[in-house]
């Protein structure tokens, strides 16, 4: 690859960009303007807004049930409040509370203790959602307050004790925090937020026109004849959408951090901060280049894959909502980031911002973050390339994504665009109908879920577009050499997958409810065999006909590894649990080799209908002697398990390979 032909690429891209006057306006103009007025401006409009609450005061209705000193005490008090009108109560009063005209009621009663001590109950009723009713809820609670202590006084020196014994004990609070880390607390829940978001929108603005565009105005067949490779066009692009992306976010941190450091000048003697935390901002700018650099392959993947602008929009939406939610996490303030935290796309460098804010954070966090951002940055370049270098995916036309177009040829079906818009609506129905049918009745519910919406759909679609089933579910009788090695595959498989569970659990320790919900499965039924039946044959039946029947027919034309990673990666998704994503990924590889290689979906049944079941038997006979010696006190298996397990997986796997050789099947092609 020339890199200087990817630099000239890159500055055609860019030049293109410059002279885009709306891009100009969006990415520099906008920001600039747009953070002063709303800091400054919205400053300006609550604070003023809070004096006009306090200047319009309040109506509130009283009704004194009592008529003692102590009563008439806490009404003088409540007679003090600035700007507060007391009326007295009666039948209209529920009404003009009704109609906002009153801003509370406050009702004084009294009682007798045991000890013939009588004790006052104030009891104040208001509209919470109110924020005006909140602030005279605080003025009257602290009216009473005063009340009580006054009260309280006057009545132990009628006792001729010493007022002081209020004060027996009192609590003194030492914040020990810094100014500029109270500051990064609050600034870590918004931030990360913010620049994510910031990133994702200067990156989408650029990248829905880099291909997508260029195919729209039909300039891009010219790029293509150029000398240029296809590898040195990605690179040049790639490279415009992380400085627009960068860009967008430094200009946007510029105005956003003026805009702050004004208002934080204007107020430090109140708050005790003079700056912002410019180095936290630093390192996180660095943290934010490989969020970057993921942001743009995967926005370009997409405008690469979509037709024009139109269709590259529509992508990028679910793109954005979804770094939207992820960056979100940064509002919930008990969780901080991990080891394990810190492989999650987004969620790390939200985290990250959060904890490098108020200075507590470790290398390690930081090295993980970035090392697996870009991990992903270089799979997502890969399947760029990919893309371009895939003529039909480049020249897509309307009839392509076509269904009426696919009913007449077969094999435009099952591509992975398609794959993926169905597993979204399988996953959908999945959520919403799944969970209402099992929260019914979990044993029926479960037995609906895996014939209604996982098995038959794709029998429906496969009638409507009148396709063979047993060729493409592949029902082809498997040969007894093959089922030799099934149940050993599985076995050991399964054991693998528990141990794989029981690390998440030790990394990231599971919920107690979580752990009450699994055991919950067992204790559907009395009846082993009726467990055995909804739990493990009915998923082994169903779900092998969903994900290696039908779904691994949409990835098998990139090619068989991929249809492979992509069934099982779509696999453990689907069972939207996150704890056992990693687990069921490794059942999901498992089985999807078992049918690709041997040519027969019989073989991935009868593997995940005895995982499924090897899980109900270890659960139903814990406590039996014959298996404790497997087990340790958390009903996990034991370590030491884990190496023989792995022994006969692979000796299990080399064996059905070698009898599979003669079978292995070549990807149907469908006409």
């Amino acid at each position: 690859m020339n890199f200087k032909k990817a630099l000239i690429v890159y500055r055609k891209e860019m030049l293109e960009m410059l002279r885009d006057k709306r891009a100009i306006f969006a990415t520099f103009i906008i920001p600039l303007v747009l953070y002063p007025l709303l800091f400054i401006g919205f400053g300006f409009i609550m604070s003023r807004q809070t004096e006009i609450l306090e200047e319009r005061g309040a109506n509130i209705a009283v009704v004194d049930s009592v008529g003692t000193e102590i009563s008439a005490q806490i009404m003088e008090n409540l007679k003090g409040i600035e700007n507060f009108t007391l009326l007295p109560w009666d039948k209209s009063t529920q009404t003009l509370m009704n109609e906002g005209e009153l801003q509370a009621v406050v009702s004084i009663t009294d009682s007798t203790t045991t000890h013939g001590y009588q004790v006052y109950k104030v009891q104040v009723k208001y509209d919470s959602s109110k924020e005006r009713n909140q602030l005279v809820y605080g003025k009257i609670r602290e009216s009473v307050a005063r009340s009580k202590e006054q009260s309280i006084s006057a009545e132990l020196q009628k006792r001729d004790l010493d007022p002081e014994l209020m004060n027996l004990i009192n609590v003194e609070a030492f914040d020990i925090a810094s100014a500029q880390k109270r500051l990064g607390s609050y600034l870590g829940m918004i931030m990360p937020y913010i620049m994510i978001m910031m990133l994702v929108a200067g990156a989408a603005s650029v990248a829905s026109d880099i291909v997508a565009g260029e195919k729209e105005r039909r300039t891009l067949e010219t790029l293509l004849v150029s000398s240029a490779q296809r590898k040195e066009l990605v690179l040049g692009k790639y490279l415009t959408i992380i400085t627009a992306a960068m860009a967008n976010l430094i200009v946007n941190l510029f105005s956003m951090g003026f805009s702050m450091q004004y208002m934080l000048g204007s107020q430090e003697l109140a708050m005790g901060i003079t700056q912002m935390p410019i180095t936290g901002f630093l390192i996180l700018l660095a943290a934010m280049i490989p969020l970057a650099t993921l942001f743009a392959a995967v926005l370009m993947s997409i405008s690469t894959f979509s037709r024009n602008n139109k269709e590259a929009g529509s992508y990028l939406q679910p793109v954005m909502l979804i770094s939207m939610l992820l960056g979100m996490i940064s509002f919930i303030p008990s969780i901080e980031i991990n080891n394990l935290l810190a492989w999650v796309p987004v969620v790390n460098i939200a985290l990250l911002f959060k904890a490098v804010l108020i200075n507590e954070y470790q290398i390690s966090h930081l090295l993980i973050t970035i090392g697996s951002t870009i991990a992903l940055d270089v799979a997502a370049i890969w399947l760029t390339i990919k893309l371009f270098n895939t003529e039909s995916i480049l020249f897509r036309t309307d009839e392509d994504s076509s269904l009426k177009h696919a009913r007449k040829q077969k094999g435009v079906l099952f591509n992975g665009l398609n794959g993926l818009i169905y597993f979204a609506l399988m996953l959908v129905l999945m959520y919403y109908l799944g969970s209402y049918l099992q929260g019914k009745d979990l044993l029926t519910g479960l037995i609906q879920t895996q014939a209604l919406i996982i098995a038959l759909p794709a029998l429906l679609i496969l009638k409507v577009f009148k396709l063979k089933e047993k060729e493409i579910l592949r029902l082809k009788a498997p040969r007894i050499r093959e089922l030799v090695f099934v149940p050993f595959i599985a076995i050991s498989g399964a054991i693998l997958a528990s141990m794989l569970m029981q690390l998440v659990d030790f990394v990231y320790p599971l919920p107690a409810h979580y752990l009450d919900q699994l055991g919950g499965l067992v204790k559907m039924s009395d009846s082993i065999w009726v467990l055995l039946g909804a739990v493990a044959l009915a998923p082994g039946i169903c779900e092998e006909i969903m994900f290696r029947g039908f779904m691994m027919r949409f990835f098998e034309s990139y090619s068989r590894k991929t249809a492979i990673v992509i069934t099982a990666l779509l696999f453990a998704i689907f069972h939207l649990d996150p704890f056992r994503l990693a687990p069921t990924f490794l059942l999901g590889l498992i089985l999807s080799y078992l049918t690709l290689r041997s040519g027969s979906i019989y073989n991935s049944m009868l593997s995940h209908t005895l995982n499924n079941s090897l899980a109900i038997v270890i659960s139903a006979f814990a406590g039996s002697a014959w298996l404790k010696p497997l087990l340790s006190g958390d009903e996990g298996f034991v370590w030491w398990l884990a190496i023989p397990a792995a022994i006969v997986l692979s000796l299990s796997v080399w064996g059905f390979h070698k009898v599979t050789a003669d079978k292995n099947e070549e990807i149907i092609q469908l006409s």
